[in-house]
């Protein structure tokens, strides 16, 4: 299974960075809204007095952090634990990966080596500006933690880390800067997938009934083409072909344009599904 940042984690990401409801300038002047989004990012584009809910906070933050999530994935070559790997997309989505600076750091390297103490210790070789300190020891300790505890900070992390008894609450807009528990994105997951099979199962109904309608209608569909093809040939006006065929010409345009919206339909349910919250504590694909 492809590992992707648990509920837990993206909870302490969202801890982190903070979450906005109404778009906001960020320290050097660019339009920011939820977890750090910004244009850059892709859509949504963030601009004066847009606001979002609550789950559009956990809906643009899930298609952010892929691309983070595959940085990790692409550039570790040891195993990680699920606490590591939080860890580390924690700390990629603050520096990003500008001039493969992640993938090239004394971090990866030494975790490469096998040196997990070591790559833990290296995350704060990157403490520029000072404000941004705290944030890296609470990786650094949040790493050493799933590594097996190490240092008297250790057992702090593991207790912040455990995860609560699943609630599958109720969406609820978020208020500005009110948190997001794990046990929410938990909930988010499921809605979340349950929508995206909900799609494809519409989509793979209205498909399949498209293929049949087409295949039917192309035997008689190339009778028809041959016969305007004689009759156009012959001097037929095409005037009057149109006006002979049109029901047919309509209904294959009408079948092809419906089989590509469900087509698409079904693309991006499979994007949803792929994007789900892994509550890797609990050991469950949430949503599955």
């Amino acid at each position: 299974m492809t590992m992707r940042m648990s509920a837990a984690g993206r909870a302490q990401l969202i801890r982190r960075e903070g979450a906005k409801t109404r778009a906001y300038r960020d320290s050097v002047g660019v339009w920011t809204i939820g977890v750090g989004h910004t244009a850059a990012a892709g859509a949504p584009v963030p601009h004066a007095g847009m606001t979002i809910s609550k789950a559009e906070v956990d809906e643009i933050l899930s298609r952010d952090l892929v691309e983070y999530e595959a940085i990790v994935r692409s550039a570790v070559k040891v195993p990680l634990t699920q606490g590591q790997f939080d860890a580390l997309v924690s700390f990629v989505f603050n520096i990003g990966n500008k001039d493969r600076k992640f993938e090239r750091s004394t971090v990866v390297k030494r975790l490469n080596a096998g040196d997990y103490e070591g790559a833990a210790a290296a995350l704060m070789m990157w403490t520029k500006p000072p404000e941004i300190k705290g944030r890296r020891d609470s990786e650094r300790r949040q790493f050493l933690a799933a590594t097996g505890g190490v240092g008297p900070d250790a057992a702090k992390i593991v207790q912040s880390t455990e995860v609560a008894p699943r609630v599958l609450a109720a969406p609820v807009d978020l208020q500005e800067d009110e948190s997001i528990s794990a046990d929410y994105l938990r909930a988010a997951g499921s809605r979340t997938i349950a929508g995206g099979d909900l799609i494809k199962k519409a989509a793979g109904t209205v498909l399949g009934g498209d293929m049949v309608s087409m295949a039917a209608q192309a035997g008689d569909a190339l009778q028809k083409a041959q016969e305007a093809y004689v009759g156009f040939a012959h001097g037929a006006d095409i005037v009057d072909l149109l006006k002979s065929y049109w029901p047919l010409i309509v209904g294959l345009v009408v079948t092809v344009i419906v089989a590509y919206v469900a087509w698409r339909a079904m693309r991006a349910a499979d994007k949803i599904i792929a994007a789900r919250v892994d509550d890797a504590v609990a050991g469950v694909n949430v949503g599955r």
